[in-house]
């Protein structure tokens, strides 16, 4: 089964295996309205541990999933974790390993992240293709693809159901 990358107008990604892209917005549509960017991984290894207090904690990226995240995600980031100061900077957070940056380096990292933030605030739904579909969209949220799912699955469902009347014969 594929899997997608979802990147979050507020910074943040979500993984999701889905037979296609509109499989994926449908899937996502339980974490929020749409993402900003959605791509077709071409690798994902992902390695959790579990702490002891119960919970998983991402361990490591696989060695061609997280830079594939970086360059299509983070653009900026990418570009900013180049710089010679932040070359043993990791992508996980490892809270038992203190990072420490030569001076100006924390400043680079914060504005990259900064702007990573911002760079897809403006990002807007796609709509929804049916009349009906924009009705709901605007009422309850969602992206398009997942509204033109339920309102498809509405018809559907209708269809199946409908009998039409009776037609007298001509005599």
């Amino acid at each position: 089964m594929p899997v997608f990358c979802a990147r979050w107008p507020d910074g943040s990604f979500s993984i999701v295996g889905a037979d296609n892209e509109d499989h994926a917005l449908i899937q996502l549509d339980e974490l929020g309205d749409e993402p900003a960017e959605l791509w077709q991984m071409e690798s994902c290894l992902l390695d959790f541990e579990l702490t002891d207090k119960g919970t998983f904690r991402l361990k490591q990226f696989g060695e061609q999933t997280g830079p594939e995240i970086l360059h299509k995600a983070y653009p900026v980031l990418e570009k900013a974790l180049e710089s010679e100061a932040l070359a043993e900077h990791t992508i996980e957070d490892q809270p038992e390993l203190e990072q420490s940056y030569p001076p100006g380096a924390a400043k680079i990292l914060g504005k990259a992240v900064e702007a990573e933030r911002k760079r897809l605030e403006a990002f807007q739904p796609t709509s929804a293709t049916t009349e009906q579909g924009k009705d709901i969209q605007r009422a309850i949220g969602g992206s398009g693809a997942y509204i033109d799912a339920f309102v498809q699955q509405a018809a559907s469902e209708r269809l199946e159901t409908f009998k039409p009347a009776k037609k007298n014969k001509p005599s």
